[in-house]
């Protein structure tokens, strides 16, 4: 009888220590499960800001309009989606890139000092791995899926992004023309992709882009004077605090984007109905310069900001609504 119950007392043990074996693995695997979920959100957020998400989503944007304008009667959607998604990849690999090389100056700017490298929450090394990997993959994807003439459009862009733009805004306000040529190629990567070629008709998207990115980028320059002064960046507005300079560039290049309605109908692009909009469109810009213009303020800047960003999506959806297939 001693030995029987000695028996069931050693198994009775035997068995609440395998259970208790078994609860401490399942909440070892709890909290190893929970620990790869906080490394993986929190790579996951210093990834997206590195890539400046909503900005990489303007340029895939304009990229995939661009892919629509030079299409023929049927576009592609395979086509346009791998566009997209290689445009998307490159643009996160320029702009990742762009604050590695700005570490010690977004540290100095109140908008910038809590992106992940000024911050700590990410090495310099890691995330220039990161700009590289995104970079390479988006561009052989371009070239892979759409063709070369695109690959080595947003690989151009890449480079004079972060290797020439980047360095260059601390150097001379000539930065932001340069800037405005990076924004203005996507559409052509776009319609590359889709034409396999760029022609004449293919130039107003880019024109437009070009143009409009300046009246947006003074005004901003003009309304974060103060912070890119504490950066360490050189723009126009940093030698005008009057800010009458700053004015008249933007509504100089205001003007310039007021044949773009017509050219797109006389080159074949549109229908004459998106000439009408676009005169439209244009003159509400320009009358927002011209404010800004007559009184440099920072209400008048604001103003011509916001509408800056309104805008541009009418303009491309204008564009797109109104297009005549490529011939």
């Amino acid at each position: 009888m001693w030995r029987g119950g000695a028996t069931a007392a050693s198994a009775s043990d035997v068995l609440r220590h395998y259970g208790w074996c078994w609860e401490l693995s399942k909440a070892r695997l709890r909290c190893t499960a929970a620990s790869i979920s906080d490394v993986l959100r929190h790579y996951g957020r210093c990834y997206w800001e590195l890539s400046k998400a909503r900005l990489s989503a303007l340029v895939v944007a304009t990229s995939g309009a661009g892919y629509v304008l030079g299409s023929g009667s049927i576009v592609d959607i395979a086509g346009l989606c791998y566009t997209c998604t290689g445009t998307m990849m490159v643009a996160a690999s320029a702009n990742t890139l762009n604050q590695v090389f700005e570490i010690k100056n977004d540290a100095k700017m109140r908008r910038t000092m809590r992106r992940p490298l000024p911050s700590g929450r990410i090495s310099p090394v890691h995330a220039a791995m990161w700009a590289t990997s995104v970079g390479a993959a988006g561009t052989t994807l371009l070239a892979c899926k759409a063709n070369y003439l695109a690959a080595g459009l947003a690989a151009s862009n890449l480079i004079l992004y972060a290797f020439v733009y980047t360095p260059l805004k601390q150097i001379h306000h000539v930065n932001t023309w340069v800037g405005a040529v990076v924004g203005a190629i996507p559409p052509l990567l776009g319609w590359a992709a889709a034409a396999s070629e760029v022609s004449l008709n293919s130039m107003i998207l880019p024109a437009a882009l070009y143009f409009w990115q300046l009246p947006h980028f003074m005004a901003l320059a003009y309304l974060c004077r103060d912070d890119y002064i504490a950066g360490g960046y050189r723009m126009l507005s940093f030698a005008d605090p009057s800010g009458k300079r700053t004015a008249w560039v933007s509504l100089r290049n205001c003007l310039y984007m007021l044949p773009l309605g017509l050219l797109a109908y006389n080159w074949g692009l549109t229908s004459g109905w998106f000439s009408f909009e676009a005169s439209l469109l244009t003159t509400g810009l320009t009358i927002g310069a011209s404010s800004f213009v007559l009184d440099p303020t920072h209400k008048s800047a604001r103003r011509m900001f916001h509408g800056s960003l309104l805008y541009l999506p009418a303009l491309m959806a204008g564009l797109i609504l109104h297009r005549l297939p490529n011939q």
